[in-house]
């Protein structure tokens, strides 16, 4: 069967035992899995003592499937589990967790070893990317978890809605996941000077358009859009462009931006599991209601919504 690993790390403020005991523990994890966040009111049950070999939790939801996690090893730099998917496919797979310390911090890194069944060789890579997707996700989450005892991300569906026809003034970038928030507080920075300098008047909440995303790399090609009537002599290489009304499905997110990934993640998921059929190409909007110069990071709430076919 088509083999892949998936690997991701993240950079933890607190000691190893700390760590190892969290991740030990399967009860602590249902408050930043990458998947449960998406179906908080699955059946979730525990076996064995937790933190000892041995222990195991099983979960089964209509969104994120079924399955089960058991630890076999652990050591104080180091976790190993077997993970036993039952739907949407059966697949087994091998957990590992390595914890490095690094100064007063440590370096966690998730790692599965897999495999496809043979009927689905093809979804092999994409499995994998996806995936590690959902690894940079958990990692965040767990990271604020431990650092301050909080996710403050929460998920509401909204599903079907029309958006209607919009003029914004833009700036197009390209960055990776990492670079993303970064580059757009620079763009929208930009984008507020130029309005002000040319008193051009907002008519809507800013947003970011996805045009395309790798997910082996997670660059991304986007525009930062303010939404306005009408802009005249932009000097380059700000634009006036116009997003045609469209019909859309729609998420919409409560907490630190870190965590936006969470709604695009939820809105993917939703959409497949109801059949609702999206593009690719353009991969869909951020829409930002809050304003973070005045809103409190755990109570911003912003909305993704993905371009319906």
């Amino acid at each position: 069967m088509p083999a892949f690993q998936v690997s991701k790390s993240i950079e933890i403020n607190k000691s190893q035992n700390e760590i190892i005991d969290h991740l030990s523990n399967f009860q602590n994890w249902p408050l930043w899995s990458p998947w449960i966040i998406m179906e908080k009111d699955c059946s979730i049950t525990y076996s064995g003592n937790m933190g000892e070999i041995g222990s195991g939790y099983q979960w089964d939801g209509k969104l994120i499937g079924s399955g089960g996690m058991k630890l076999e090893q652990k050591a104080d730099s180091r976790l190993a589990m077997s993970l036993n998917f039952i739907k949407p496919f059966k697949s087994e797979a091998e957990v590992e967790f390595k914890v490095e310390p690094k100064n007063d911090a440590c370096i966690v890194t998730w790692v599965m070893n897999s495999s496809m069944p043979w009927f689905l060789f093809f979804m092999t890579k994409m499995m994998q990317q996806l995936i590690g997707m959902d690894y940079i996700r958990g990692l965040k989450m767990l990271k604020s978890l431990l650092e301050t005892g909080i996710v403050n991300s929460e998920l509401k569906l909204q599903g079907n809605k029309s958006v209607p026809a919009q003029k914004y003034v833009a700036l197009a970038s390209s960055a990776t996941l990492d670079q993303l928030s970064e580059v757009m507080a620079d763009d929208f920075g930009k984008l507020k000077e130029l309005i002000d300098q040319q008193k051009i008047e907002p008519n809507g909440v800013p947003f970011t358009l996805y045009e395309s995303m790798d997910m082996a790399t997670t660059h991304s090609e986007i525009k930062n859009c303010i939404p306005v009537a009408n802009a005249e002599d932009l000097p380059a290489p700000f634009v006036l462009e116009e997003l045609p009304a469209f019909e859309g499905y729609s998420v919409t997110h409560t907490g630190e931006y870190q965590f936006m990934g969470n709604a695009w993640a939820y809105a993917m998921f939703t959409a497949r599991n109801s059949k609702t059929k999206v593009k690719k190409k353009p991969n869909g909007l951020e829409i930002y209601h809050s304003d973070p110069m005045t809103t409190e990071p755990k109570d911003l709430v912003s909305e993704v919504v993905l371009f319906r076919r």
